[in-house]
């Protein structure tokens, strides 16, 4: 039986905000809300010297107004070049929600410091619906509790929240959800679905098929 490759996976350790191109940031205005990492695409195999130890990376992040990734830089590498760009590729991937200024999406750099490890995928076929507020995934949760059909529901409820793919996702490696989403699908049985869970500043359902 072939093994499954192991994947590498970051956890994000620290956070800092760059606002209109400045060179340092110490504090934010409070109708500044910066970007949540919502989705992440796993990274290559370890290059060569890295494959049986953890490390870090620290990258440089232009976040569009639609939350995805408009340009990236590491400003600290590993030293391979290949697989360096390979990561910069999968990073431009990622999905965040937008930062907002009094309420409205704007444009940011900010700069990431993650631990990067190397991890088992963890596949699982899900079903998600992504919701504004709190009050709105409450209120499909309580539908569902009271027996409402998760499909049915989705198609309901669905709407375009900066890319958030509401429906059925497929069969996916639960590696790209935050540490805490993951924590939960890792406790779901097939069939089952999740209380909201925070997903950025949004909230979501998931359902294990």
């Amino acid at each position: 039986m072939l093994r499954p490759k192991r994947i590498l996976s970051l956890a994000i350790v620290g956070l800092a905000v760059l606002v209109a191109g400045c060179a340092s940031f110490d504090g934010l205005e409070s109708s500044v809300v910066p970007p949540t990492l919502i989705e992440k695409a796993p990274l290559p195999p370890p290059p060569q010297g890295f494959a049986s130890q953890d490390f870090y990376i620290r990258m440089e992040l232009l976040i569009g107004v639609d939350g995805s990734v408009r340009h990236v830089t590491l400003t600290k590498a590993t030293g391979d070049r290949e697989w360096d760009a390979a990561a910069i590729e999968r990073i431009m991937q990622w999905k965040y929600s937008p930062a907002l200024a009094n309420d409205k999406p704007i444009q940011m750099r900010i700069i990431q410091t993650a631990r990067v490890v190397s991890t088992q995928p963890v596949m699982m076929d899900l079903s998600q619906m992504t919701f504004a507020t709190f009050t709105k995934a409450d209120t499909a949760y309580r539908l569902l509790k009271a027996g409402a059909a998760f499909d049915s529901l989705a198609v309901i409820c669905a709407s375009e929240i900066h890319g958030v793919t509401n429906g059925h996702v497929g069969n996916v490696d639960i590696h790209r959800y935050p540490d805490e989403i993951q924590a939960e699908l890792r406790s779901l049985k097939s069939g089952d679905f999740t209380a909201p869970l925070p997903l950025g500043p949004y909230f979501a359902i998931f359902q294990r098929h």
